[in-house]
């Protein structure tokens, strides 16, 4: 997984006031998260994002994490392969079929004459897939309650130790014609025919560029329990500035909204009880704008998502992105030192194609599973420690820092990554 970008605390000392202001106005904001099926770094997240200092004008943070070998969870629940969120196994027969007469696909399909008896022509996929993060943050504290965030992600990503099992029996001469031509060279028949990729890869780049309007208010309270009341709403916009997903490469999903513009909107509820104690609620939803590319469609309702060698010029229509967070703080417990512990649920609705070519049915193009539903379960854990409680009230430099992890336990048709990281901020 890829390091985040390393930001001096020297170096920002020596930038005047002035010019540091210029660059938080100027620094990036980023994805989310995925329009895909795949769960990506999101430094706005409540759960991790630094805590808002109304005494100072400007916020500068950078963030790292480290992400472990992804868990993957089928249309059933169940964990799975990452390679196998939409099906346990791949079928090359199916893959052949739907396309018109005399076509190299139809004509290799003649060849093999052979018929599915539920291993024939079925193959296993299994792979790591791994991530690493990290991201330049900035916030612009420029009129009372009104905050600007802006930030920008990069990641690393990689399928590494990618294995195919032939499923195909050696029993008949269907068999041996189906391992000969098709499932023995299936790296080579889905290169020459769909010019798609079956090795593994790694991808490096950018995530997408959104900058936040966020209003963020304290209502004091003269109680003996509830002592305060913060409410926060943001209204943000995502710039499609990712690496969009790649076509010609297996499970190679997009480092944010597949070239899509995406409005952000999202909210905030969180109690302060007694001294200690924070609970909080925060709910955001995502909607992007469709875009229109060549995509890979399925040509029969039989084939499998992995296999699909038709690209056509679709629209795709997204679904809403929505997220939930619930958390329990304990504030400032030791020192100043704080605990977050949260829950946290996403759920994206079903995608839509639009075809551009006659030649292929939208309905079985609607079909794949990729366009479906999926959801995400993690639990969020966050340490965080307020140096500036050392500092003088003054100080012109106010720095924090954290460590954070998530672990995902549960999903649908999704990929998410256990992840270990850690946030540098400095307040000025």
């Amino acid at each position: 997984m890829h390091a985040l970008c390393v930001l001096s605390l020297v170096r920002v000392t020596m930038i005047s006031k002035k010019n540091i202001f210029r660059l938080v106005g100027g620094v990036c904001c980023v994805t989310v998260l995925s329009s895909s099926a795949m769960i990506v770094f999101k430094p706005h997240d409540p759960l991790i994002r630094p805590d808002f200092r109304f005494e100072k004008k400007g916020e500068l943070a950078v963030f790292a994490e480290h992400g472990f070998k992804a868990r993957a969870f089928d249309g059933a629940g169940n964990k799975t392969n990452a390679l196998q969120i939409w099906h346990c196994d791949q079928d090359a027969l199916a893959m052949l079929k739907g396309f018109p007469e005399n076509s190299p696909e139809t004509e290799l399909l003649e060849q093999v004459n052979a018929t599915d008896d539920g291993t024939r022509g079925h193959l296993n996929f299994c792979g790591d897939l791994l991530m690493d993060a990290g991201a330049i943050f900035g916030r612009y504290h420029f009129y009372r309650d009104w905050f600007l965030t802006s930030y920008v992600p990069f990641y690393r990503m990689q399928l590494k130790n990618v294995a195919i099992r032939d499923f195909t029996q050696d029993n008949t001469a269907a068999d041996r014609r189906v391992k000969e031509f098709l499932t023995g060279p299936i790296a080579q028949v889905t290169a020459d025919m769909g010019c798609l990729s079956l090795a593994p890869w790694t991808r490096t780049g950018f995530g997408d560029w959104t900058v936040l309007l966020e209003w963020v208010h304290n209502f004091w309270q003269p109680k003996p329990f509830l002592k305060n009341v913060m409410l926060n709403w943001r209204l943000g916009l995502a710039v499609p500035t990712g690496k969009r997903e790649d076509e010609n490469r297996l499970m190679a999903l997009p480092f944010g909204y597949d070239g899509n513009m995406g409005l952000i909107f999202g909210g905030n509820l969180e109690l302060l009880l007694g001294r200690y104690v924070k609970v909080g609620l925060d709910v955001e939803l995502v909607q992007q704008f469709g875009n229109t590319r060549d995509r890979r469609i399925r040509t029969n309702r039989d084939q499998t998502d992995l296999l699909l060698l038709q690209k056509v010029c679709a629209y795709k229509d997204f679904g809403m992105t929505q997220k939930f967070d619930l958390y329990l703080q304990m504030f400032r417990f030791w020192d100043a030192l704080s605990c977050r512990v949260g829950y946290q649920f996403l759920k994206h609705g079903d995608d839509f194609l639009s075809l551009y070519n006659q030649d292929f049915s939208f309905h079985v193009a609607n079909t794949a599973r990729p366009l479906q539903e999926w959801t995400v379960h993690q639990a969020v854990v966050n340490l965080s420690y307020d140096c500036a409680k050392h500092l003088k009230p003054d100080a012109v430099f106010k720095p924090a820092v954290s460590l954070f992890g998530y672990l995902p336990f549960n999903g649908k048709r999704s990929v998410a990554f256990p992840m270990i990281g850690g946030m540098f901020a400095v307040d000025f």
